[in-house]
């Protein structure tokens, strides 16, 4: 168990450092554009690049929300239940959200097979730009598998 919640922990770290460098490239490029627009020649590929780095940390970043449960949650109806049926539910909740993460990295892999075509201003093809679906995807399918055995278990994730 320990292993699994090191992993998550490991994954969890790597998404929050590519997220504050994607974000901060993102700062920097516009910046550069800005400055370019005003005294040079304006950045043709920047606003593409920028679009790109914000659609990869949007995604790693609900791997992250997800695995410190950040994410929106109705919790006066659950509160006023008994813990093993607070448990029960904290389960089928990540049980469900597997399902639905099993179905979008499905369609997601499918989606990235077909992508033939490039960027518009960069000679990148789309595909790799659509993996961040099936990464964070997968991704929070682990994060949810963890969490459903620290449910089961009662051994909460070390911080």
């Amino acid at each position: 168990m320990k292993v699994l919640q090191k992993i998550s922990g490991c994954l969890d770290r790597l998404c929050g450092v590519l997220i504050v460098l994607a974000v901060s490239a993102m700062v920097v490029i516009t910046g550069a554009q800005i400055v370019c627009r005003i005294w040079f020649t304006a950045l043709s590929w920047s606003e593409e690049v920028t679009r790109f780095l914000l659609i990869w940390a949007t995604f790693l970043g609900a791997t992250c929300v997800y695995r410190h449960s950040g994410n929106i949650a109705i919790t006066a109806a659950v509160s006023l239940c008994p813990e093993t049926a607070r448990r029960v539910l904290r389960i089928a909740v990540h049980l469900i959200c597997t399902v639905l993460f099993a179905v979008l990295l499905y369609y997601g892999i499918m989606y990235c097979g077909k992508q033939v075509r490039t960027a518009a201003a960069l000679p990148i093809q789309m595909k790799y730009i659509y993996m961040c679906l099936p990464i964070s995807m997968g991704i929070c399918m682990y994060h949810a598998f963890v969490m459903v055995l620290e449910e089961i278990t009662g051994k909460e994730a070390q911080a």
